[in-house]
């Protein structure tokens, strides 16, 4: 005893190196992604819309403006978090497109964090260590979804592995034996835990799936612990977090409630989907060949047209075909492959006896034991396997639901974005992997080491060896993808500039001839009124020149009171929807100045690729350059 009591000080210092090291590592790694990623939003990258921009409107309101509002601006759903996390550093730094991206930025630590974490509890430092590595690159696809203030995508990120985080750190801490529930430390958990899950609900459903399977991990193994003050932390927590969202609901009318726009939302589509004579086909195809891909990290895109059964592919496309729907058909292999070691070693540790007797059916027969209560390291191992179960359940039920949705089909280049979080799974699924390729490296011993392997069977260790070669180099693979997609993000920056440049340029032009009420299409309006300031303010119409959506009410009826309201059409070929600038451009040359006085009325601008429409008669004559 005495002894023990002594070698526990010595055990804690021999293991302080390998912390400071792990920390420091961990420190080095973050500190890269955030540098890269904080490259990219200075440059500015990526190319901005109106739908970003709704939300930088969303942080000047709150910033300036006293607004709180529960959703994304237009919609009945979606939480502006983004939107409340911008607002101090407008009023620290001033609104810009870049500060609305820094805002961004905890929450890609978050998620780097909480993935590190969960991945560490589950396999050790050395692995999580390397996925922390791999996550800290990532295609253009990858880092789009981070960087873009569009909403719910880099909180989803975030609250996924957070949300699993948490929860096996519960089970895997708990104590059967012992009365638990007790420790206010635990409770402060639970706590975290239920607000995590009810920020998260109240941003987005999407994070449903998670919820759901982390809820059942508790049930499984903390089951007693919920009917205590733990319990009640975590229904606290929940509710905090989804007070917004619960608001919402006891207020507004049942057909608008968040269960009816869920529906709504999945169901989206259909009737392109039938009006394009889209089938299953294409819904399974851009699921698992274009979604799934784009979203976990392939580059680079295969064109639409070249994937079945939208079309077929040039011998040129080809190759970048096959790897791309090679990368699909990969991830669910491994999923798979996953999910089958993790249930044959819960059936090795006889999972019957971890179960708790309350969800046992009366006379249900159970593997007895030898011992009355199994190991602690037995019933940890138990927790982790469930925990990987419970990810790739969690995955597996969010691509199930997108690949029954009609957008699967109908526009899986742009909704791939619904799969964000197949991303945090790609360290189970790469875990098989990495312990065969340790094999690989396990050949390289010294000869008097490998004598000891001479009795085995010389084509056991062919195929040993084979498959721990091939497990590196698909580790290999997927490492160098991510890379080249960071270095290939890097090489779009000048693109994103110039683009740039031309929208501060329209806004500039439009200041100057005191166009500042304008009339515009909707991937136009936003970006705008936000880069400048609501200094112009636009109001949406549709390709007929009718009053269009308009996400934030209040901007269309200041421009319908303007006396003298300008009209700006994207009609150069590459602008974001030049097809319906032109489509407005030619009514309004049809049926507004169908007269040769209505064409005097107008005075005609081009400015970097957009036709502008400003009234004469109450116009001053613009400024000189």
């Amino acid at each position: 005893m005495l002894t023990d009591q002594l070698a526990a000080p010595a055990q804690r210092i021999a293991r302080r190196p390998h912390l400071v090291f792990e920390w420091f590592a961990v420190a080095l790694l973050l500190a890269l992604a955030l540098i890269l990623r904080l490259l990219l939003i200075r440059a500015p990258w990526p190319i901005t819309n109106s739908d970003e921009a709704n939300m930088g409107l969303v942080a000047l309101h709150v910033a300036y403006q006293g607004d709180h509002p529960i959703f994304f601006y237009g919609l009945p759903y979606m939480g502006p978090v983004e939107g409340y996390v911008a607002a101090p550093l407008f009023r620290l730094l001033g609104p810009s497109l870049f500060t609305l991206r820094l805002a961004l930025l905890p929450f890609v630590c978050g998620f780097l964090l909480s993935s590190y974490g969960l991945t560490r509890l589950l396999y050790g430092r050395v692995f999580a260590l390397a996925c922390l590595l791999l996550f800290t690159f990532g295609s253009g696809d990858v880092l789009f979804l981070q960087l873009r203030a569009v909403g719910e995508y880099p909180e989803m990120l975030m609250f996924a592995p957070l949300i699993l985080l948490l929860t096996t750190w519960l089970a895997l801490s708990f104590r059967p034996q012992q009365v638990q529930g007790r420790s206010w430390g635990r409770v402060l958990v639970y706590c975290v835990l239920g607000l995590s899950i009810g920020l998260a609900l109240w941003i987005d459903f999407l994070i449903g799936p998670f919820v759901l399977a982390a809820l059942l991990l508790l049930a499984l193994f903390c089951w007693r612990e919920l009917w205590g003050r733990a319990g009640l932390g975590l229904l606290l927590g929940m509710m905090v977090g989804a007070e917004p969202l619960l608001y919402y609901n006891l207020t507004a009318p049942f057909s608008q409630n968040s269960l009816a726009v869920l529906l709504s939302i999945h169901h989206g589509g259909a009737d392109q989907l039938a009006a394009h004579h889209l089938t299953w086909l294409h819904q399974l195809s851009g699921a698992f060949f274009i979604a799934l891909p784009w979203a976990t990290g392939y580059q680079p895109r295969c064109p639409l047209d070249a994937l079945p059964p939208w079309g077929l592919p040039t011998p040129a496309l080809w190759p970048c075909v096959l790897a791309q729907m090679g990368w699909g058909v990969g991830y669910m292999l491994l999923a798979l492959l996953a999910a089958a070691f993790s249930l044959r070693r819960l059936h090795r540790l006889q999972m019957g006896r971890f179960i708790p007797q309350l969800i046992r059916r009366p006379g249900q027969l159970t593997v007895t034991p030898a011992r009355p209560m199994p190991p602690e390291e037995e019933r940890r191992e138990a927790v982790r396997q469930c925990a990987q179960l419970a990810m790739l359940a969690s995955v597996g039920l969010t691509l199930f639901l997108y690949a029954i949705a009609p957008v699967a089909a109908v526009s899986p280049e742009t909704t791939f974005r619904y799969l964000t979080c197949a991303l945090v799974a790609l360290p189970v699924l790469l875990w098989p992997l990495w312990q065969r390729a340790a094999r690989a490296l396990g050949q390289l011993r010294p000869p008097k080491q490998q004598l000891a392997f001479r009795g085995a069977g010389v084509r056991q260790t062919a195929v040993s060896t084979a498959t721990a070669l091939a497990s590196a180099f698909l580790l290999l693979l997927v490492a160098a993808t991510f890379v080249l997609g960071t270095v290939r993000t890097f090489a779009a920056i000048p693109a994103a500039q110039a683009d740039y440049q031309r929208r501060l340029t329209l806004i500039r032009e439009l200041e100057r001839i005191g166009a500042t009420r304008v009339y515009s299409e909707y991937w136009t309006c936003n970006w705008l009124v936000f880069l400048s300031q609501e200094r112009i303010i636009c109001s949406v119409l549709d390709a007929e020149l009718r009053p269009g959506f308009n996400r934030y009410g209040p901007y269309r009826s200041i421009v319908d009171r303007s006396p003298a309201p300008a009209y700006v059409f994207p009609v150069a070929a590459g602008l974001l929807d030049a097809t319906t600038g032109r489509q407005q451009a030619s009514f309004f040359q049809q049926h507004v100045l169908s007269s040769p006085e209505a064409r005097n009325a107008y005075r005609l601008y081009q400015f970097v690729g957009y036709l502008v429409y400003q009234p004469r008669a109450l116009t001053s004559p613009p400024s000189s350059p």
